[in-house]
Order: C-alpha cells, then sequence, then structure tokens
C-alpha cells in the first residue's frame, strides 16, 4: 500500500486528476450546495497545490489534484449559488428586470419563450448571476443576444433556471449595435434557402446545418422524440464531423497545418452560429482537442478526452450537470467511444464490420447509454429506433450538403430549382419516415417519468466493463507468466 504512494506517475495525470475533482466537486456542490468558498483566496490554495503536485509526481501528491479540482469547482460554484439565493429572495415579488436572450426565442402561436441571463434587477440595477425562464406574449421579432426589460413577478424557477416569469410586461427592447456579425451571416443564409424551400422540409433542413431546431413544427419535434432521432437536430458531434471533414479534404492538401487550422476555425464559426449550448460546447470541444492531439500525433484515449470536456463545460456553467442536453451529449458520446468498440469485438471479434454493421452497434451504443436518461425524463422508449437511425443517418450528410448548396447558389435560375427540389425530396423522406415510425405504438414501451430504478441499466453496462477488464487483465496475466516459463 505505502509502496503504491510513493509510486512515480507521468506528469499528465495531474490534469486527469483535476479534472475528476472538478466533475466530483460540481456534483457535491450542486446537491449539497456548498457556497462557504467564494474567497478568492482558495484559488492560491489550488496553484499551490497543483504545484507541489507538479514538482512530485508521485501517486501520494498526484492524488492531491483531485482535492484541488474540488476546491476549484467549488469556488466557482459559490458565484452561482449567491446569484440563485439573490433570485429566490424575489420569489413572488413584482420587479423590474433586464437582461440579455441566450440561445434562440421559442415562439408558437400565442406565446414566446426563452431564456434570460446577465440579469440585472430594479431600479438600481442589481446585477446577479443565474437564468431566468420567461414565457411572454407572442414576439417574433425578438432573437439571441438581444437586451429587453421586462416587468413582472418572479416565480420558482426549475431544472437550471433559478426562476421564472410568465407573461410579463415588455418595457424595453433593444438590439446590439452593429450585433455579432456571426448571427446577421446566418440569418442572411437561412433567409436564402427559405426563399426555395418549403415547409416543413425548410424547418428540418435548417436544423440540421444551422441548428434552428425551434423553427421546427410542435409535432414534428415530438415524432422525433418518439422515434428516438432528437440527436439528428441538435447540432453536435455529426455536424461537426461532417464539416471537419470538409475542411481537412479541402485545405489538408495545402499542408498539414492548414487542414487542422481551417477544420478549428469552422468548428468555432458553427458553435458560434448554433449558440454556446451544452451539446455543441461539449461536441466542440472534444473536435478541438482531438484535432490539437492529431496535429501534435498523440493519442488521446477516450475516457480521458470525455472526462476533460466533462469537467471544462461544468466549470464554465456547474448547471449543466443537471441539463438534460449535457447529459444526453454525453452519454452518447461515451457509448459510441467506449461501449462501441467493446460490442465490435464481442459480435465480430477481429473482423472489421461493414458500413452497415459499423452503423448499427454505433446507434446501439448510443442508444443504450441514452436510455436510462430518456426513459427518466420522458418515460418512453421506441423499440424501433435502431431501424429508423438506419434510414436516417446515412443521408443526414447529403442532406446538409444539398441545404448548404441551395443557399450558395441561391440565385442561379434553373440550377436553384434542381438543386432544391433534391433538398426538398431528402429532406421529405426523412419526414415521412420519421412520421410514420411515430404511428407504430405498438413498438412504444411507456412508463412513468422521473423514476430513479431506470439506471440500474448504467450499473449493468458498468459491471460488464469491469467483467471485460478483469478478463483482459487475467488473460495478460497469464501471457506473462507462460513468457517467463
Amino acid at each position: 500500500m505505502w509502496k503504491w504512494f510513493g509510486k512515480q506517475v507521468h506528469q499528465s495525470w495531474i490534469i486527469v486528476w483535476l479534472c475528476i475533482g472538478v466533475i466530483v466537486g460540481t456534483i457535491l456542490g450542486i446537491v449539497f450546495r456548498i457556497n462557504y468558498f467564494a474567497s478568492p483566496t482558495w484559488i492560491v490554495v489550488v496553484f499551490s497545490m497543483l504545484i507541489i503536485a507538479y514538482l512530485k509526481p508521485k501517486c501520494a501528491f498526484i492524488m492531491m489534484s483531485v482535492v484541488a479540482g474540488m476546491i476549484l469547482a467549488f469556488v466557482r460554484i459559490a458565484s452561482e449559488l449567491s446569484g440563485e439565493s439573490y433570485i429566490r429572495e424575489l420569489y413572488g415579488y413584482e420587479i423590474i428586470i433586464s437582461g440579455t436572450i441566450d440561445g434562440e426565442p421559442e415562439t408558437d402561436d400565442n406565446s414566446t419563450k426563452l431564456k434570460l441571463t446577465d440579469l440585472y434587477f430594479g431600479e438600481e440595477e442589481t446585477r446577479s448571476t443565474g437564468s431566468i425562464y420567461v414565457t411572454m406574449g407572442k414576439n417574433e421579432a425578438l432573437s439571441r443576444e438581444d437586451r429587453i426589460v421586462l416587468n413582472g413577478k418572479i416565480q420558482d424557477g426549475f431544472g437550471t433556471y433559478a426562476g421564472a416569469m410568465y407573461r410579463p410586461r415588455l418595457v424595453k427592447w433593444e438590439r446590439p449595435e452593429p450585433g455579432s456579425w456571426v448571427l446577421s451571416v446566418r440569418n442572411w443564409f437561412a433567409n436564402r434557402i427559405r426563399q426555395l424551400i418549403p415547409e416543413p422540409e425548410v424547418q428540418l433542413g435548417l436544423s440540421y446545418l444551422l441548428g434552428l431546431k425551434t423553427e421546427l413544427p410542435d409535432k414534428l419535434n415530438e415524432n422525433l422524440r418518439i422515434v428516438g432521432l432528437t440527436h439528428i437536430i441538435v447540432a453536435s458531434g455529426t455536424h461537426l464531423s461532417i464539416l471537419v471533414e470538409v475542411a481537412r479534404k479541402i485545405f489538408g492538401k495545402l499542408s498539414r497545418f492548414a487542414g487542422v487550422l481551417s477544420a478549428v476555425l469552422f468548428t468555432v464559426f458553427f458553435m458560434a452560429m448554433v449558440g454556446w449550448t451544452p451539446s455543441i460546447l461539449r461536441a466542440g470541444s472534444m473536435t478541438v482537442l482531438t484535432l490539437v492531439a492529431w496535429y501534435s500525433g498523440r493519442v488521446m484515449s477516450p475516457w480521458r478526452l470525455i472526462v476533460m470536456v466533462m469537467a471544462v463545460t461544468l466549470f464554465a456553467q456547474p448547471n449543466f450537470i443537471i441539463n438534460m442536453g449535457w447529459q444526453l451529449s454525453f452519454a452518447s458520446y461515451a457509448g459510441i467511444m467506449l461501449l462501441g468498440p467493446r460490442l465490435v469485438k464481442f459480435f465480430f471479434g477481429m473482423r472489421k464490420p461493414d458500413i452497415i454493421g459499423s452503423l448499427i452497434i454505433t446507434t446501439i451504443s448510443a442508444t443504450m447509454m441514452t436510455l436510462p436518461i430518456t426513459l427518466y425524463y420522458y418515460g418512453t422508449m421506441s423499440l424501433i429506433s435502431v431501424a429508423a437511425n438506419l434510414l436516417i443517418l446515412p443521408t443526414i450528410p447529403w442532406a446538409m450538403g444539398m441545404v448548404f448548396t441551395v443557399g450558395m447558389v441561391a440565385g442561379l435560375p434553373i440550377i436553384e430549382s434542381v438543386l432544391a427540389w433534391c433538398a426538398t425530396k431528402v429532406l421529405d423522406f426523412h419526414i415521412v419516415i420519421v412520421n410514420w415510425f411515430a404511428t407504430k405504438h405498438e413498438f412504444l414501451i411507456e412508463i412513468p417519468k422521473h423514476q430513479v430504478f431506470v439506471f440500474i441499466i448504467y450499473g449493468i453496462i458498468g459491471t460488464g466493463f469491469l467483467a471485460s477488464i478483469i478478463v483482459k487483465l487475467i488473460k495478460r496475466k497469464n501471457m506473462l507468466k507462460l513468457k517467463h516459463e
């Protein structure tokens, strides 16, 4: 035991254990509302512990990185909790509040729903952290990053929202000047596409290409959820992988550096267009880290990548830990990168699966890892979601490419019409598949929502992982034994 504590380890483990500490600290801080680490002095303590771990890279000192990560998470959470506490004190009171619209407002026939951040309260404009959920009268003019002033009563929050306002009065509304040029480019490009592709196909196409999923019709959105295909309209790893591949094929011919740089710039630009949602932050961070590792000739194991990006996103916004989109994004990636290879080895052995086999394994892996989360929040599971994924996923790159090309050639007679017709047919195929599978209620399993027992599935998967590791260690031990003999 004491020998293990004195064992020398590589200094890269400092970062890994620091990230694990941030994750553990975020969970503990959110659950137990730990808010007594607000002093900046704790940052000095964290850096001191990391310096000691760096100078003495042994197991005993490396484990200090976990404590340092936890303290770092507690410091970050303290600022969030102080803002939430201030908002809670205002519950039931009518007050003037100003804030910035975060993400795309969702507008239906009767109302507009939005998330408000960068909050200022009252006439004295007291600033507070946290976010407010707002449902107000229908207003299609509102957009992301607009600054608005509301007058209404603050109610209890839910999920990641510190509070909520229902039907407040819009006192003031202003759009920042000159505003985000990224948003201007996105809106200009989207309008070119809307002129050529009809509804509802254009809404689906724009959700693929630009992440504008708030424009999807409610019925189609519900059917996507029923069939288990909501991930195809969430701008994430699939969309970024397509962009990265295009960038590397075009600019990679110039040099290795040009290929990586263009891929990183494409990724950041796409993230800025979509907005800094939990899923796009996860996907973008992983994409950039993977590209940097590839360029430097390093191979980063998937579990290390997951741990590091988890820590980065949680430090950026601790409340992501209770955000369903964040949870689904990481669960899906973990399924593909960690569970997928083991299923391939189980079913195919040393053989490499073909395209169909690989797609089936990928879909099953992602579905298994996201299943407990979807069952907990929605209480439904489709037994035919794998079949729906197999029909739609292979054609998503084609759909994205066609929609993008339509926007590029808009204004060119004949060419724009032909490409718009082709894009419409592909998107219509997706809609037909989704709507048809959604009607097959006999394949739909329903249970009450928010049942904790569904997470037993992770216990079963974890047991399988542990068993495979034990078998691998036994085989390695036997091979070493035979080698010595």
